[in-house]
């Protein structure tokens, strides 16, 4: 057993538990008896299904496993996107809505402000600006993706009005993409002329490390964030196999 929770583990595992309750929450919708008879109702409408013989509970039941599964990658890469606002909080002894601020509609990952920061910590911030460009800016505004695939040139245009955004008040904008095979290079360019640095794979993961002193993926190995983790986790996984849309096939664990 693991101690108790230390303030900064305890504000991760509260965001953890939303995430993980919005899966739960999933699970019930979409295991439920109801909804397995109306996913099969609709396979035998379809005569594409239904002529190859797919309109199955059993396939119906493989849909919903896969849909599960988008959902499970989906809410990964959010957390993922999200751990480093978290360490940046406690490192700079921020709060939440200091370090999460709005722009032009859109809640910004992390915002270093240097009013907002201590005298030696605005000096940190200030060496990694003159690092990454000679702009006049106090702090930094930072974008992070798990991975990077926009295809909707709306969000597109709102990023280059944000990078705008960010340098008026005064913040370098940072976009940093931990994937590095999947960025698309059309959108990074736009963005780039837009007024954002980009920092992808290690070259990001390095960033954060040197901002923030800490080895991101470090904080999901924390012994009390994984334990508490490992527990929802294996809790969510047993309720799917206990749904009634499993017991419904006899495949119940």
């Amino acid at each position: 057993m693991t101690d108790a929770p230390n303030p900064f583990e305890q504000r991760f595992l509260d965001a953890l538990e939303r995430h993980l309750q919005g899966w739960a929450d999933k699970i019930a919708r979409d295991f439920s008896l109801a909804n397995l008879k109306a996913e099969v109702a609709a396979l035998q409408g379809d005569k594409v299904y239904h002529n190859l013989g797919f309109d199955t509970p059993e396939y119906a039941l493989v849909r919903l496993v896969g849909r599960m599964s988008i959902s499970v990658g989906r809410r990964l890469g959010d957390i993922y996107d999200k751990v480093p606002r978290f360490v940046a909080a406690a490192r700079f002894g921020l709060q939440p809505s200091q370090i999460a601020e709005m722009f032009d509609g859109l809640e910004l990952d992390i915002s270093l402000r240097g009013e907002l920061l201590k005298a030696g910590d605005r000096k940190h911030i200030s060496k990694m600006i003159s690092s990454i460009s000679r702009e006049q800016c106090s702090g930094l505004g930072i974008e992070i993706r798990y991975n990077f695939n926009p295809n909707d040139s709306s969000r597109l245009r709102k990023d280059v009005d944000v990078a705008g955004r960010l340098k008026t008040a005064g913040l370098l904008p940072v976009y940093l993409i931990f994937s590095s095979i999947s960025p698309r290079d059309d959108a990074i360019a736009r963005l780039t002329r837009g007024g954002w640095h980009f920092f992808q794979g290690q070259a990001a993961l390095s960033f954060l490390n040197d901002l923030l002193g800490v080895d991101i993926n470090s904080v999901l190995a924390d012994p009390v964030i994984a334990e508490r983790t490992r527990e929802k986790t294996n809790e969510l996984m047993q309720s799917i196999f206990n749904s009634d849309a499993f017991r419904s096939l006899g495949l119940h664990a």
